[in-house]
């Protein structure tokens, strides 16, 4: 059996993404709902175990949103909490890696 792990960004993430054009502008201007839920009508739902949803602000015709989502697996006998680290950095930033490590790789000659 394979314990499976996803994680994505919390509402003040979404909200700070705004500053790197990741999500429309405009949800900048959101982050005080995020600590007052009384009358925010967007967030993340963790779904007591049920499963994990956004329920985003709206958006309108031309925004761009960007809110990826990071999978890590373990046997399901292994008991750390690994795979929860391993989603909790900002999947934009794991993507940047990857693709910098990617790019250092075909900018190495092969050595053969």
């Amino acid at each position: 059996m394979t314990r499976l792990t996803i994680g994505g960004s919390d509402e003040e993430a979404i909200c700070r993404a705004a500053d790197t054009g990741e999500v429309p502008r405009r949800w900048a201007g959101l982050l005080d709902e995020v600590h007052d839920h009384s009358f925010s009508t967007w967030g993340v739902d963790y779904g007591h175990y049920q499963g994990m949803s956004w329920s985003l602000p709206p958006l309108e015709a031309g925004d761009h949103c960007e809110l990826p989502v990071v999978a890590a697996w373990a046997p399901a006998a292994d008991e750390s909490t690994n795979t929860w680290y391993a989603v909790m950095p900002s999947p934009t930033m794991l993507l940047s890696q990857v693709t910098s490590e990617l790019a250092k790789r075909a900018d190495t000659p092969d050595a053969h």
